[in-house]
Formats: C-alpha cells, sequence, structure tokens
C-alpha cells in the first residue's frame, strides 16, 4: 500500500469534489467525492482505493502513527483479505463515528451537511453498530432540524472489519471551524446562551487522566459556588443546555471540552492539564471567544501514556481569585 495526498489521486483520476461552505467562509469548508469499488477498513474509517492507495489527508481522523501501527504494518495481509473481500452493491455515505464525544461531534456529526447534496433515496448511511442510544437521539435532532428525509442507516461493526462498496460517498474531515459553524447553523437558534452559572466538569471514573484528588477541587469550588457536573450521565442537549449557561467553567482536559462549542461568549475557561493534552482548547477558543486559562500546576503520575494527576489545590484557588473565575 501507498499512501497518497488526496489532491494527486483525484487529479490523477478524474474524481469530482463537490466542496460546501458554511457562511460564505472559505476557511470553513468541507468536501465531497464518491469513489466506486473502493476498500474501507471500518475500525479507523479509513478508505483504501482498489489500487491499494490510502489517502494521507481527506477523511483522515486519526494519527499518522495510528494508521502505520494498525494497517501499513500489516499491509501484507490485509491486501490478501481486501482481494477475498465481496463488494456490496448499491450507493453508501461514510459517516463514521464513534462513542468518543470529541470525535463523534467534531469529526463525524458535522458530515451530516453532505447528504443535502445526496440523492437519499438511493444510499444508505454508514455508521457504527455500537452507537450509543443518547448519541443516536442526537442524530435525529440534527436530521430533523435539518429537514432531511428518507435518512436510512446501516450499522457496520467497526472491529477489523474489512468492506468493498460499489459506489461510496466520502466527506473530509471537518475542521474545528466548520464544526462550531455547523452546530450554529443547524441548531444555534435552539440554544439559549445566558452566563449564570460556575461550572465544574467532574473527571470521575475514567481509565486516563484521572484526577486523584478530585474531592478535594470540589470542595475547594464549593466554596465559590460552582455546580458539579458529570458529563457522562448527560444527555448531548443536557450538557449543551448546561454550557451554555456557563460563566465560568473549570474542566480537566478530556472529551468533555468539546461542549465548549456551546459557551456564550466572554466567560472564562479554567483548563487544568495533565501530559500531552495538545491545544484543543485553544483551537475551540476561535476568536477568543472565551478567556482561556491553562492551569498546569499538577503532578503527573504512572506509567500511562496519559498520566493521572494531583491538582495543586493552592494553585488552583490563586488563579481562581486573580483572575476573578467564580
Amino acid at each position: 500500500m501507498k499512501e497518497i495526498n488526496f489532491s494527486d489521486y483525484q487529479l490523477e483520476n478524474n474524481l469530482k469534489i463537490i466542496d460546501i461552505n458554511l457562511n460564505n467562509n472559505k476557511d470553513s469548508k468541507i468536501s465531497l467525492t464518491n469513489i466506486k469499488n473502493i476498500y474501507l477498513y471500518s475500525y479507523l474509517w479509513t478508505v483504501i482505493t482498489k489500487d491499494f492507495y490510502l489517502f494521507k489527508d481527506f477523511e483522515r481522523v486519526y494519527s499518522n502513527l495510528t494508521h502505520q501501527d494498525h494497517i501499513l504494518k500489516r499491509q501484507s495481509d490485509l491486501i490478501k483479505k481486501l482481494q477475498l473481500t465481496n463488494e456490496i452493491k448499491g450507493n453508501y455515505f461514510l459517516l463514521g463515528g464513534e462513542n468518543n464525544y470529541w470525535h463523534l461531534l467534531m469529526d463525524y456529526l458535522p458530515r451530516l451537511i453532505c447528504l443535502k447534496e445526496i440523492n437519499l433515496n438511493n444510499t444508505l448511511i454508514l455508521i457504527n453498530s455500537d452507537i450509543l442510544d443518547k448519541f443516536q437521539l442526537f442524530i435525529l435532532k440534527i436530521i430533523k432540524q435539518m429537514k432531511l428525509e428518507n435518512v436510512k442507516f446501516i450499522k457496520i461493526n467497526r472491529i477489523n472489519q474489512l468492506y468493498k462498496f460499489e459506489n461510496l460517498f466520502i466527506p473530509s474531515r471537518p475542521s474545528i471551524k466548520f464544526a462550531y459553524d455547523f452546530y450554529n447553523n443547524v441548531i444555534g437558534k435552539f440554544i439559549d446562551k445566558k452566563p449564570l452559572n460556575n461550572l465544574y466538569i467532574r473527571r470521575g471514573n475514567v481509565t486516563n487522566r484521572k484526577v486523584i484528588n478530585e474531592e478535594e477541587v470540589e470542595k475547594l469550588l464549593s466554596k465559590y459556588n460552582y455546580q458539579m457536573i458529570d458529563c457522562s450521565n448527560l444527555s448531548v442537549d443536557d450538557q449543551i443546555d448546561k454550557f451554555s449557561k456557563a460563566k465560568n467553567v473549570i474542566i480537566v482536559h478530556g472529551a468533555s471540552i468539546t461542549n465548549l462549542l456551546f459557551v456564550p461568549n466572554k466567560i472564562n475557561v479554567i483548563e487544568i492539564r495533565s501530559n500531552i493534552d495538545g491545544e484543543f482548547t485553544t483551537k475551540l477558543n476561535l476568536g477568543n471567544r472565551f478567556n482561556l486559562f491553562h492551569f498546569n500546576k499538577t503532578e503527573k503520575l504512572g506509567e500511562k501514556l496519559r498520566k493521572d494527576i494531583i491538582v495543586n489545590i493552592t494553585e488552583l484557588e490563586n488563579l481562581i481569585l486573580k483572575n476573578n473565575v467564580f
């Protein structure tokens, strides 16, 4: 297998591209193409062409290292299996998805805008078979607000499954800017943004980046009238509602930062960080919509790549008081 830039493959194969811009903004764009006789490695929602090319960009959600480990290091075995894969006839659209809140809302659901360019009477939408009920309800809400009809989903198994499709519509990966514009356009008028409450987003019982002294953190924040919420126990609509009424947010880095898409402008956000947390909150802060403070005064623990943390309570309180985050 070889990796190739999608634009090069497009030119070589004369593929038609549809560009969809939101708010007439060239920087807020998603692209759509369709390719015949194409394979899908559903674990990564990655397409592999019939001549065994992988696109370096375009629909790719996960890191190059992940593709290296899951596909390129196994390519001989995968090619043999691909050649034995029976082709599924008909038209399909690659929505994809997973139960990680960030990836679902950022990388997958904004692709639904592409359905306006497709004949939905004879096209099935590919989605993960284990998608949570609360996410299914949110998807149906978006479809309703977009006034799409005849949307038919087919759930497929993600775990190490290979498929071949006669005709597959493939959207590009949405940018954070596009995701923000998508939700603002589709459901923004239903979100009543008012900076009213102080929120601490519990890290809770997770496998990575646990807050070892979370009880101490909550005891501190209770002095400043913070509500403690656990996003894993809330529907998507409830999460959006909570964040849309936030005045101050203190949040440990994790998938729940996705909800910063929905906060009012000019509020305060403190992100409590572990290691290798990246700059996702900075990228979410489009046009410096909110006042963002990165809190790195944490002790990193354990052998895992993403460390558990102990929050320095004194330093956190100093940051809160210095910047009036209460």
